[in-house]
């Protein structure tokens, strides 16, 4: 849940996320889940906590969760309650806009959400102390990164990285998952002795369907 990059292209938009996490933490291929508004939902399930970083309908709705950076304010309580179950309970409220209006998300974790749809892009992050709101242009392609894993200097490599790839390539879905690493360590693949890239799950978005390709690291034994 650490690399997310959204890409627009005719009638919809691809959105690709590169998961860092313990390579021995399980977790469970995507799953459907039937919402109570008939919508179904597709996503990787976490074991530990059974929640997700990122999450699909077939009506063309996404979210894709982000770790934040660990900000300092005074805390009398213990979270009490992971960020993943955040991304499910999402798709409970009528619109994106109304769960970023209505959630309250007093001692949760710092994070950052893509709220992706085919007509509108949100960014909605929590510093542990307030929401900040983002409205973002569709037609533009972004690369967002972990505050928790990546320093301003490798952000700015992933960047650079990111922008001489879809400059030179025609940006198809494999070749988006050539860009996050999926056949050969990049940029944008993390490896360290307890956190790696485990995965890599890409959401297609065209006029008529969603799909989503989960694809496991070959190197990462638990993901």
């Amino acid at each position: 849940m650490c690399t997310v990059s959204y890409i627009p292209k005719d009638n919809g938009f691809i959105l690709t996320s590169n998961r860092d996490e313990n390579p021995l933490r399980e977790t469970k291929p995507p799953q459907g889940i039937t919402l109570q508004n008939g919508e179904l939902l597709t996503a990787p399930i976490d074991q530990e906590n059974n929640g997700t970083w990122i999450a699909a309908t077939d009506k063309n709705r996404v979210a894709c969760l982000l770790n934040g950076a660990f900000i300092k304010h005074e805390r009398n309580l213990p979270y009490r309650k992971s960020r993943g179950l955040i991304v499910l309970e999402i798709f409970e409220y009528e619109s994106f806009s109304d769960f970023v209006t209505e959630i309250d998300l007093h001692n949760i974790e710092p994070f950052t959400l893509v709220l992706a749809e085919k007509d509108k892009l949100q960014v909605l992050i929590w510093d542990e102390k307030e929401k900040h709101h983002q409205v973002l242009d569709t037609n533009k392609p972004y690369l967002w990164s972990s505050s928790t894993l990546y320093d301003a200097k490798m952000k700015e490599e992933k960047l650079d990285f990111f922008n001489t790839f879809i400059e030179k390539a025609l940006l198809s879905s494999d070749k988006i998952l050539e860009l996050h690493g999926l056949n050969y360590d990049n940029a944008f693949i993390l490896d360290r002795p307890q956190v790696k890239t485990v995965s890599i799950t890409q959401v297609v978005v065209n006029e008529d369907e969603t799909t989503m390709n989960y694809n496991l690291k070959k190197e990462a034994v638990g993901a």
